[in-house]
Parts: C-alpha cells; sequence; structure tokens
C-alpha cells in the first residue's frame, strides 16, 4: 500500500477548487485534477475512491473549516442577538476571506451530490438552528419556520459577496454592518 503524503492531499483539493470554478463540475475529470496537481491520476485513488468521493470530501471540508472559523470566540453567554451578529458577520468575513470557498460550496450545492449530504451533521448548522430556536422560544426571533428564517438571514450573505467579487457593489465595513442589519430586522420580533 502506498503512503500517504500531505502535500500531495493538499494539491488535488486545490487543484479540484480551482479547475472546478473554472470549468465546473461537468468539465472536469480525474485525469485534469492530476495534471493540475502534478500527480498521476492513481495517487488521486489513494485518497479518493471516486470522483464523486473527492467533491464531497472537499464540500465536507469547507463546510468545517467555515464552522471553526465562524464559532470561534462565540460565548453561549451572550445573547440571541449577540450570537445572531457574531455567526452573521463571522460567516460574511470567512466567505469574503475565501472566494473559492464560496464558489466550490455555491456549486457543489446545485449538484445531485447534495441530496447526500447531512447538513445536520455541520457544528455551524446546528448552532445557527440553536440560536434561532432560542430566539423563537424567548420571542425575540418571529415564529417562523427555521428554513424561512436562515433564508432571509443567511441566504443574503452569498449575493452580497456575489456583488462584492463582481465589482458590483463594494462590501465596506459600513455597508457589511448595514446588511447585518437588514439581516437581524428580517428575523427578530424587534430591531
Amino acid at each position: 500500500m502506498r503512503t500517504r503524503d500531505q502535500k500531495k492531499y493538499d494539491a488535488i483539493v486545490k487543484s479540484t477548487i480551482n479547475l472546478t470554478n473554472k470549468l465546473s463540475f461537468s468539465g472536469i475529470s480525474i485525469s485534469k485534477i492530476a495534471r493540475e496537481a502534478n500527480v498521476s491520476p492513481a495517487t488521486i485513488y489513494i485518497y479518493f475512491e471516486n470522483k464523486e468521493d473527492l467533491l464531497t470530501t472537499i464540500y465536507y471540508d469547507i463546510r468545517k473549516k467555515a464552522s471553526e472559523s465562524v464559532l470561534t470566540n462565540i460565548d453561549v453567554n451572550m445573547s440571541i442577538k449577540e450570537q445572531f451578529y457574531a455567526v452573521w458577520i463571522n460567516s460574511f468575513s470567512f466567505y469574503l476571506n475565501y472566494p473559492e470557498y464560496m464558489q466550490y460550496r455555491e456549486q457543489f450545492e446545485q449538484t445531485t451530490m447534495m441530496k447526500e449530504v447531512k447538513t445536520d451533521e455541520f457544528e455551524l448548522n446546528s448552532y445557527t438552528i440553536e440560536i434561532l430556536t432560542k430566539g423563537i422560544k424567548d420571542t425575540i426571533i418571529r415564529n417562523l419556520p427555521i428554513p424561512l428564517l436562515i433564508s432571509f438571514a443567511f441566504i443574503p450573505i452569498i449575493t452580497l459577496l456575489r456583488l462584492h467579487f463582481n465589482d458590483v457593489l463594494i462590501m465596506t465595513e459600513k455597508e457589511i454592518i448595514n446588511a447585518y442589519e437588514i439581516a437581524w430586522k428580517s428575523i427578530a420580533t424587534t430591531s
């Protein structure tokens, strides 16, 4: 059995993200990824069962990195609004700093592979649902279905980042705070 090399693994992942973002999922192949990563196609199969396993593993890894980054320095003793603020701002900042992850995630979520993903396994999803559920219970957040609240509160982050990356709307610190406040007002019982 061949040994695993972290540098090769990282090169495979980075190349897959770059190629996917450039060519889309349908435009990439194991041979293209191997060529881009400067490894043999057989090397990829040391780490991943197949192309779908590779793409799904990367998606899970991005979501894990996002959770770790977003949930840093959030204290459960903070108010619901403070926790929501921290999650919202940290989420925006994470994807602002890693646009390649946002683009990959967006593409992945439009594929049939997403049907196999259990989003309740993501720590950030669970934490966000906890905040919203507690906020509803404490009548701080509107008593609406959680997916509806998430749609109005967090999905706009993707749109705003897309506008930012396309130079349509530059998201300065002031604009980010304004966007957060609109997100909060959309779900809060009072501002």
